[in-house]
């Protein structure tokens, strides 16, 4: 039977309403993508898509966050009511990201919104596979009930199917993507190289292993160090000035988008010695500045960062490792180089936000036709 006019009109524009914690401007890596989707999607020329944000955590503590998911379940209820709905995209994370897309995505059941769930969490496989049986079974539900589920690499694929084999045709490999760097380069003012980490600062971004692994540097000349986030600043600094490193390693606590950026773009060698992750945006936008990685072969990163090609991955946890790696960049500018050439054009050809959002754009609309 042939659509009528109105109809493929209707079809043709989709609206979604994007399930992020934090807003614009959060701090993490859902929101940071969700700043680069909304941005590309403000320049794009596909007027067809309609995207909102739904903010369900937001930014002023556990308290006020119940209010702010309160509001949230009414914005959804109101955008169905109003018709102004096509499809809900919930981003999702593990411990209380998980609670609240649980119960988001029970309530778009119940008022017949289709929606897409889209997995981040650094440590979703261990907490899914250790959650109460209630919300394990509510999140298995969340999953199979979904139009589609958006992964960020294969590893987090078959964790997926190997819970869920029932949901595999419904999974989607997309890795995050970053905005091209909006700042070119800066050459140093002297000849020291500049390493960077960012995150947020503890045991499962690695800091204490940064820093031994600094330490055991100390007597190298010719570097100086950034590590910048959130988190455990305090012992952070604290540890630094008993190794005597104080003046070597800046820790400013949390940057901007803006500071990050003009971060990066004096930075040569970034370092994410991580215990667990999913994909970070960090290496992404390191990618895009053409600078040079150091990482842990954790979560989808050695999907992304291939040793010796356009990176370097150690074991985790391994100081010594990690010092080595360390010391073969500072002493090789060639290197630093290659690997950084590489990851430029890694980042242009599979991780630029453009490319993603229309990709994005694809899946929206696919999730949105009616199932037979």
């Amino acid at each position: 039977m042939k659509l009528s006019d109105e109809k493929r009109s209707r079809l043709s524009e989709v609206r979604v309403l994007v399930a992020t914690p934090l807003g614009l401007d959060g701090r993490g890596g859902i929101d940071r993508l969700n700043d680069a989707i909304f941005e590309a999607l403000s320049t794009t020329s596909d007027t067809k898509v309609v995207v909102e944000r739904l903010v369900t955590r937001g930014q002023r503590g556990l308290f006020a966050a119940q209010f702010v998911f309160f509001l949230a379940l009414m914005k959804l209820i109101l955008r169905r009511v109003t018709g102004k709905i096509d499809l809900l995209h919930i981003h999702l994370s593990d411990w209380g990201s998980s609670y609240r897309k649980a119960t988001l995505g029970v309530v778009a059941r119940m008022l017949g919104v289709p929606y897409v769930v889209h997995l981040h969490g650094a440590v979703f496989d261990e907490f899914w596979g250790a959650a109460p049986r209630r919300l394990a079974a509510a999140i298995d539900s969340l999953f199979l009930h979904s139009r589609q589920i958006i992964v960020l690499g294969n590893y987090w694929a078959e964790t997926i199917k190997s819970r869920l084999p029932d949901v595999a045709d419904k999974i989607v490999i997309m890795p995050n993507a970053t905005r091209s760097a909006s700042r070119v380069q800066i050459p140093p003012t002297d000849s020291r190289v500049r390493i960077t980490s960012l995150g947020q600062l503890g045991e499962r971004k690695g800091t204490a292993q940064l820093i031994e692994a600094l330490a055991k540097l100390s007597s190298k000349p010719g570097w100086v160090a950034t590590i910048a986030g959130d988190g455990k600043v305090n012992e952070a600094r604290a540890r630094l000035a008993e190794l005597g490193l104080k003046d070597r390693v800046n820790v400013p606590g949390w940057l901007g988008p803006d500071a990050t950026a003009e971060l990066l773009s004096k930075t040569d060698v970034l370092v994410l010695p991580s215990f667990a992750e999913n994909l970070p945006m960090v290496i992404l936008e390191a990618f895009a500045h053409g600078i040079s990685v150091i990482s842990t072969p954790v979560g989808a990163i050695p999907e992304v960062v291939e040793s010796g090609r356009n990176g370097i991955l150690v074991p985790v946890g391994d100081v010594d490792a990690l010092a080595s790696a360390l010391e073969r960049l500072l002493q090789a500018p060639e290197i630093r180089g290659s690997l950084g050439r590489a990851a430029r054009e890694d980042h242009g050809k599979k991780y630029e936000v453009k490319a993603y959002v229309a990709a994005l754009s694809g899946i929206w609309r696919h999730s949105v036709v009616p199932l037979k």
